[in-house]
């Protein structure tokens, strides 16, 4: 049997070990005549992150490590956007610390009726948009052959970002061809995460060689390097068809009169027939191995690639051939 005098000594041990636990698991901590824990704030703190926690916005004194990291770490909300305040309200502090399992009586709470949370931010100005839009611009210009000339770039206003480490990417809106104001987007990230599109119109020159005729061109002359030359000019909001090429020219005829000093267009241009009616031509069927040649007479004018009516000498047949040069056409075998 235990005696009287252990048993009350495993009694009291009990006890001792029980109120220990208590202590250390509920926040009534005045009952044995340490200090109370103290929970106190400014009506004004800053926070740099995107959730408010609860020891970010009030100071916490006389409470135990633990005790202190568990009430640090109670969510009280989301932050305000970057440069903003939330006010959050007494009552809501209090609300969340019962939602949390702690009762607001065992504290010495002293809190304004409103904390003003106000959001930290790093201000982007329009200057230093417009800087890592140019930067970027510059270093990839529409093509090898173009120069880049940035006349003005738009944007409203400076804006404001958490604080963090930041990033940006430049979006250029695809173009057919190149425009008075390209639209650009700034994209922005904090630590990673997406925070911010920023939109911009920016003002540009893109100078290219542009085929220009060097002196009048009648109409159906067969243009010759003599005719044409290159020249530096903007392009941007010119003809999507504009030649930038001598080669695409040479040997092609001006379709109208083409002034002098003019630029010239694909419109402006066509290659000459290459067959008129009357002319003895290679008839060509082909099929696999199989090739049949006869002769034939063109009936009507063409060019390289288009459909010509032709007769077939043998059989008198009239047929559609299409023409590959000055001497053969080729029907569908």
């Amino acid at each position: 049997m235990v005696s009287k005098a252990l048993a009350g000594q495993l009694i009291g041990g009990l006890v001792a070990l029980l109120s220990a636990v208590l202590i250390m698991i509920t926040p009534a901590y005045a009952s044995n005549g340490a200090p109370r824990v103290a929970l106190s704030a400014l009506e004004t703190v800053e926070s740099d992150t995107p959730h408010i926690l609860l020891g970010q916005i009030i100071k916490i004194d006389s409470a135990p490590e633990n005790l202190k990291a568990r009430l640090s770490e109670i969510k009280i909300g989301r932050a305000a956007q970057a440069g903003q305040a939330r006010h959050i309200s007494r009552e809501y502090i209090l609300l969340r610390l019962r939602q949390s399992g702690f009762d607001p009586a065992h504290f010495d709470i002293r809190l304004p009726s409103k904390i003003q949370v106000r959001r930290s931010a790093v201000k982007i100005t329009r200057e230093e948009m417009e800087m890592m839009i140019r930067d970027h611009l510059l270093a990839t210009p529409p093509s090898n052959e173009a120069q880049v000339n940035i006349t003005a770039v738009r944007i409203k206003n400076d804006i404001l970002l958490p604080k963090g480490k930041i990033s940006h990417e430049v979006h250029v809106q695809h173009q057919s061809a190149p425009s008075r104001l390209l639209p650009v987007t700034l994209v922005f990230a904090v630590d990673g995460r997406f925070e911010r599109k920023v939109a911009a119109l920016v003002g540009l020159e893109v100078i290219q060689n542009v085929v220009v005729s060097r002196k009048p061109i009648p109409r159906l002359k067969i243009i010759t390097p003599d005719d044409v030359l290159l020249r530096p000019m903007n392009v941007v909001g010119r003809r999507d068809d504009v030649i930038r090429a001598v080669e695409d020219v040479i040997g092609k005829r001006a379709r109208r009169a083409i002034g002098m000093n003019r630029e010239l267009h694909a419109g402006m241009v066509e290659w000459p027939p290459v067959v008129k009616k009357g002319d003895r031509v290679m008839i060509v069927a082909e099929s696999g191995n199989l090739r049949i040649t006869t002769m034939g007479e063109v009936k009507s004018t063409g060019k390289v690639g288009e459909q010509v009516r032709v007769v077939n000498l043998d059989s008198k047949k009239t047929v559609m051939a299409q023409v590959l040069d000055g001497r053969t056409v080729r029907v569908a075998f």
